[in-house]
């Protein structure tokens, strides 16, 4: 009897190969009954083990095993049964199929196929007529033939090799220099497994300068059968459980880190009670660099792990503002982009142990840009009430109780002189923010925060400043604390919503 037994608590193994070996346990259990003819298998939380009898050659086994691990649709797209995407959700299949030509497989040798693109029409809530998206059609793939490996090479009649080779299309990005990079043959049969256990999303990154454009998340996976679970569930449509990457349009996001909260997300969502299936993961964004025009290499990596102290003020931004929308081309072609650049700015805040606001200021310093954060104000209002901090959160309330006051005088006078009350907030409002951006030093804007909060008073003490009187002392003299300061005072003032609106809010969600 042939064996190949794969130990998750292997030492030799890293963050890939246990991501492989949560792809490869996923695939065991999506074939059920269904198992390749003379192939046995068994999972359990740590260990994946394949068997065969001595009758069957080795060779033979590897191939019904990829044969029913690998596979394609009729509309010729990448079908991976271990992903158990269910049937109506060609949209995300169509996302999937795009992230994996263009990491894994992104040479045309890896998975020939057909010249043209073909179109495919998405419905979204939007447009009931649709939208076409294009994708490249495929004959077949590196991996249902272990392509580049030498893994089934005819002059090993049956067996397989002692050492194998690791291409590209296993390892998205990896890189051989003078000498391939091999491994044991069945470590390099686990590793073809990788495709299966990290997602992929599609990059419309505003803040980086490389041309990203894919994500590979690689988790690093606890237990096998939970995360095969986990990984099945975060592809279901059920209505009753909030997901945000089970469609194309939640695959498309702003950053590499934005891409790993969000699957890290849907997987704890996934999990079931105490079971926890990853302790992290790793995101790789994939793009054009400057260094090689020819092929799409590793622009940026970044470690996660599976919680932060404000992950709740993620959850917030993603849930209200993470919504991608599709913009046409002028062909007629859809084309997906983050709809706030929020989501992407606080994930890549947290992965980096940076304060989730950091680097607001970025997204406001221009007017324009500051008009239209200010159509996100129902979502950054729910971010607001996401906080936990207790510092960020008396600075907050401070901010927006002495505007709400300010504005009850706005509209005072406007009622009195005649005026219109919008324009009057408008100005006032882009008043405060160059305030806000034009002051240099802590106490500079600690002496124009103070100031605001008299004059929306007209002298008299305001609450938040009695309730929080020496936290916010503290806070805002503390020279330490000036950057987080002015972007917590532009985030108060651009998710500021009045009773009326947070109500208006509530009922639309």
């Amino acid at each position: 009897m042939a064996e190949l037994n794969f130990q998750l608590t292997n030492p030799n193994y890293t963050i890939y190969h246990r991501a492989a070996l949560g792809g490869l346990a996923a695939t065991i259990r999506a074939w059920g009954e269904a198992k390749p003819e003379g192939i046995e298998a068994e999972v359990t939380k740590d260990r994946v083990c394949l068997a065969w009898k001595d009758e069957l050659a080795d060779q033979e086994a590897v191939r019904r095993v990829l044969a029913a691990s690998f596979k394609l649709t009729k509309d010729k797209m990448i079908d991976l049964p271990g992903q158990g995407l269910e049937a109506g959700t060609d949209d995300l299949r169509l996302a999937i199929h795009n992230g994996i030509t263009g990491t894994f497989l992104q040479h045309p040798k890896m998975r020939p196929g057909e010249k043209e693109p073909r179109k495919m029409t998405l419905k979204t809530a939007d447009d009931d007529a649709g939208v076409i998206f294009t994708y490249k059609a495929i004959d077949s793939y590196a991996h249902q033939k272990a392509q580049g490996t030498g893994l089934l090479e005819t002059k090993l009649k049956g067996k397989l090799p002692v050492i194998a080779s690791i291409p590209q299309s296993i390892v998205p990005g990896a890189t051989s220099g003078a000498l391939e990079l091999q491994a044991a043959a069945d470590e390099v049969i686990l590793l073809m497994f990788l495709m299966v256990g990290c997602p992929v999303f599609l990059l419309r990154p505003r803040t980086y300068g490389e041309k990203a454009q894919s994500c590979v998340i690689v988790p690093d996976v606890i237990d096998l059968i939970a995360f095969s679970k986990a990984l099945k569930r975060t592809a279901n449509r059920d209505q009753s459980v909030q997901r945000f990457s089970n469609s194309y349009l939640g695959r498309v996001v702003g950053g590499a880190e934005e891409a790993a909260l969000r699957f890290l997300i849907d997987m704890q969502a996934a999990d079931i009670s105490s079971e926890r299936s990853i302790a992290g993961c790793l995101a790789i964004a994939m793009g054009k660099v400057a260094w090689d025009a020819n092929q799409v290499n590793r622009s940026m990596s970044v470690k996660l792990k599976s919680d932060y102290d404000e992950l709740n003020i993620y959850r917030a931004a993603q849930g209200y503002l993470g919504n991608s929308k599709i913009v046409k081309s002028k062909k007629g072609d859809g084309y997906a982009i983050p709809a706030s650049p929020v989501p992407e700015l606080i994930a890549a805040n947290l992965a980096a142990e940076r304060h989730w606001c950091a680097n607001f200021k970025s997204l406001v310093s221009e007017k324009k840009d500051f008009g239209y954060m200010r159509y996100a104000q129902g979502g950054l209002n729910k971010m607001k009430d996401a906080v936990k901090d207790a510092d960020d959160k008396a600075i907050i309330r401070a901010f927006q109780d002495a505007w709400k006051m300010t504005m009850r005088g706005l509209y005072e006078r406007a009622n009195r002189d005649g005026l219109f009350v919008d324009r009057l907030l408008e100005v006032e409002r882009e008043k405060m923010r160059n305030a806000i951006l034009r002051a240099k030093t802590a106490d500079a804007l600690a002496g124009w925060f103070l100031r605001f909060c008299a004059d929306a008073t007209k002298g008299n003490s305001l609450g938040a400043m009695r309730d929080e009187a020496t936290r916010i002392r503290d806070f805002i003299f503390n020279p330490r604390n000036f950057e987080r300061f002015q972007n917590l005072c532009l985030f108060a003032l651009v998710s500021y919503a009045s009773d009326t609106a947070k109500s208006n809010s509530q009922g639309e969600n």
